[in-house]
């Protein structure tokens, strides 16, 4: 699903402006998943797939959680999911839902696969 810019423009002109108010925070959720082949047909060559989850949630697990359902619901299962919170750009919601997904960028290798490196969340500062 995408997010039409037509009405959500607007909302986001007058959320910008302060003239609205949402009723809970918009969060953006990148998303990395193992392909299911199971329960649909993916490319051969790739493994896994990335994408971002925008949803209405209260709190950054709730959002992390939706974006992991609407995931599955594609025939994915999350691997990881980072939630950041965004300036919303589609009209408010009053109860916690995942709103739009960007495009898939597919990864060709699984993470178990990946040689030398440790991921950005192990690394120490």
């Amino acid at each position: 699903m995408k997010l039409k810019r037509g009405l959500s423009g607007f909302w986001a002109f007058l959320y910008q402006s302060k003239l609205a108010k949402a009723h809970m925070p918009f969060w953006r959720v990148v998303v990395e998943a193992k392909l299911d082949r199971r329960a649909r047909q993916w490319p051969r060559r790739y493994d896994s797939a990335i994408t971002a989850v925008f949803v209405w949630a209260r709190t950054i697990e709730e959002a992390e959680g939706l974006a992991a359902l609407a995931i599955e619901e594609a025939g994915m299962a999350a691997l990881t999911a980072d939630a950041t919170k965004c300036p919303p750009a589609t009209a408010p919601r009053k109860t916690p839902m995942a709103v739009a997904r960007s495009d898939y960028g597919y990864l060709s290798r699984d993470e178990s696969e990946r040689t030398g490196g440790s991921s950005r969340r192990d690394a120490r500062a």
